[in-house]
């Protein structure tokens, strides 16, 4: 693919991907209050497990044009997932000594969306197995 229809894919999934993510924090927030990042936690969840079942379906499998794997893979699960926003509120945490909170913000990030990054593998190649 060329330069722009590239962009346009990424950019395409990158708009759902980060307005999917802002909604849900929105909703968490308001569900679960602000005492945790909850919302933070629940996109990187959704968004790692969406990956890995993204992983077997699109690259795998090859099921889907390139402009879609760009547009699913990298800008989807890529804007919904967060890095920069749990290190920010992971510091913040610190900055305010709250380092238990911090430390299980983080541990909770990382083994959760590895588990559901790997059940969204395994699942998928189960149920596209048979």
């Amino acid at each position: 693919m060329t330069l722009l229809p590239t962009v346009l894919a990424i950019g395409a999934g990158a708009t759902i991907g980060a307005s999917v993510r802002y909604y849900l924090t929105q909703f968490m927030h308001t569900t679960m209050g602000s005492g945790f990042p909850y919302g933070t936690l629940s996109a990187n969840i959704i968004g790692s497990f969406l990956a890995g079942i993204l992983v077997v379906v699109v690259i795998e499998k090859s099921a889907l044009h390139e402009a879609y794997r760009l547009m699913l893979l990298i800008g989807l699960t890529g804007s919904l997932t967060t890095m920069s926003t749990l290190s920010w509120e992971s510091v913040e945490m610190i900055s305010l000594g709250h380092y238990v909170q911090a430390a299980l913000n983080i541990l909770l990030n990382v083994v959760l969306s590895l588990t559901a990054a790997g059940a969204g593998v395994a699942l998928s190649r189960y149920f596209l197995a048979n």
